[in-house]
């Protein structure tokens, strides 16, 4: 009997700590056409890929595979479900990333 209660706090330990890879990333692609902004960075003219993880405080902007930003963002609810991903802009700088499917949105916060 002893061993069984053993193996079961090794499962439940196991568990415990395999919860935050089950986190999911939501990503995205944007297009730049040289005039685009995030959080005061200029980006040049192609594509990003966006990515966050659920419930981060930073989203990651790729550009070939390599990271141009970091930026903070901050979790909104949003009234309904967002039909399809989209990338909010505001005078050409990017204020917040809708994913499709989802309730909730990213908002970029400043870093000035």
């Amino acid at each position: 009997m002893r061993p069984k209660i053993n193996q079961l706090f090794c499962a439940i330990a196991l568990l415990t700590l395999a919860v935050p890879v089950w986190g999911r990333t939501h990503s995205t692609t944007a297009y730049s056409d040289g005039t685009t902004t995030i959080a005061g960075t200029q980006l040049k003219a192609g594509d990003y890929q966006l990515k966050v993880e659920d419930n981060g405080t930073e989203l990651q902007v790729m550009q070939g595979g390599k990271l141009v930003a970091h930026v903070p963002v901050q979790w909104v609810q949003l009234p309904n479900k967002a039909k399809t991903t989209e990338v909010m802009l505001d005078n050409n700088q990017i204020t917040e990333v809708q994913f499709g499917g989802e309730t909730q949105a990213v908002q970029i916060r400043s870093n000035q």
